[in-house]
């Protein structure tokens, strides 16, 4: 009835009972087309100088743990705003206990407000979402719909807030995980001089011979009025490449549990050798999330590559960049020889064992990481390997 064909009608009819002084249908077409004119109007203008915040208190976050929500919507003009709906899309994985409506995009819900708004007035909500799963999850956009006091012309706004929530592997402790005792991860002390660490001193000894200069300390030696020379730590070191085999997930007997497991693995082994400052990465066949990029890090061992390689096992997914032969192949011409590469694995097919002994015949140290519970895996003796058939083998071990 208010559509601009039938407020053309409804003219003409104004017209012609003015014509033949019909008094009282002039007044109710008059009125309705005053009506219909303001509305039209105050609809117009309704979502302008709308703003709309969202806040996320704490963007990283570990399966189980919550983080809080809040929306903010502001109405920056004298003209009030009779009702205003408002739709926030977001990952059902955190919409926890929120009360949420079905949006039209998969895996998505939407949180749905409604308020009245006087001029200059600012309305906020505050929900808390929940972690359950691992995984990267970007937030969509906000949906307003607001219009006349009369609701004769809604008005519909898509605004494009582009968030998201990382929400982190779950992490063991490394000894649940019954890894090879004597085989070495990253950097290991040792009575032998393999290797002096110049970042590690322990100590000041009298100059020999053939010391060199640039480790004469001259504070030391201005004290005692003869050379002193600094006396380090020894160690090995061996660095450490993580590598999960995306495709090898991909056999029929896998499932999604094998996989979340090896990537939790993965993130446990990464902590455990870098809370002992060894310097570790992380390579995986996979397609990232956000960038749809393999993974690739390499080795380092402050506390930034951790997160690092956190960010990247939340954004793993089970799409393959590369058959995982030939990603191994192109990322072993920077790693040095002597490192420990530690493979996880649901699958060894024979040509990945053949890479396997390929790799430990040219220096590297070889650590086999079976995920799941499949029976018919074959391993040769040579390839020191450890299994890990299901997650309750880690059950009661806390992070």
């Amino acid at each position: 009835m208010l559509h601009k064909v039938s407020l053309i009608v409804l003219s003409t009819l104004l017209i012609l009972a003015a014509w033949g002084n019909h008094v009282g249908i002039v007044i109710f077409l008059g009125i309705v087309l005053c009506a219909s004119g303001l509305s039209g109007l105050w609809s117009r203008a309704s979502l302008r100088r709308v703003y709309c915040a969202r806040l996320i208190r704490e963007r990283r976050l570990f399966p189980g743990e919550a983080t809080e929500l809040t929306l903010q919507v502001t109405n920056r003009k004298l003209l009030p705003l009779p009702w205003l709906q408002i739709e926030d899309e977001i990952p059902v994985a955190l919409a926890g206990d929120n009360e949420t409506v079905l949006s039209t995009r998969p895996a998505y819900c939407l949180l749905s407000y409604c308020v009245s708004l006087l001029w200059y007035r600012r309305a906020k909500w505050r929900r808390r979402l929940l972690a359950q799963k691992r995984g990267y999850y970007p937030l969509g956009p906000v949906y307003l719909t607001a219009g006349d006091i009369f609701g004769f012309y809604p008005r519909w706004a898509k605004v494009p807030l582009h968030d998201h929530v990382l929400v982190y592997p779950k992490i063991y402790h490394l000894q649940a995980l019954g890894l090879p005792s004597q085989h070495p991860l990253g950097d290991s002390k040792t009575a032998r001089r393999i290797f002096q660490d110049p970042t590690r001193t322990i100590g000041l000894r009298d100059y020999r011979p053939g010391d060199s200069l640039r480790y004469i300390h001259w504070k030391a030696s201005a004290r005692q009025q003869y050379l002193q020379v600094k006396v380090f730590e020894p160690t090995t070191d061996l660095k450490t490449a993580l590598f999960l085999a995306v495709d090898t997930f991909q056999d029929g007997g896998t499932g999604e549990e094998e996989f979340e497991l090896a990537i939790s693995i993965a993130a446990s082994v990464a902590k455990n050798l870098i809370d002992r400052s060894s310097a570790v990465g992380m390579f995986g066949n996979t397609r990232l999330a956000d960038s749809g990029s393999p993974i690739s890090i390499p080795p380092a061992g402050n506390r930034s590559q951790l997160m690092l390689i956190l960010e990247a096992l939340a954004k793993v997914t089970p799409g393959i960049s590369d058959p995982f032969e030939k990603f191994v192949q192109e990322e072993r011409r920077n790693l040095p020889y002597g490192m420990t590469l530690i493979f996880l694995v649901f699958n060894p097919l024979g040509s990945l064992l053949d890479l396997l002994n390929d790799l430990k015949e040219s220096g590297y140290k070889i650590l086999l990481l079976l995920i799941g519970q499949r029976q018919d895996r074959f391993v040769p003796e040579f390839i020191p390997h450890c299994i890990i058939r299901h997650p309750e083998q880690l059950e009661g071990v806390k992070p």
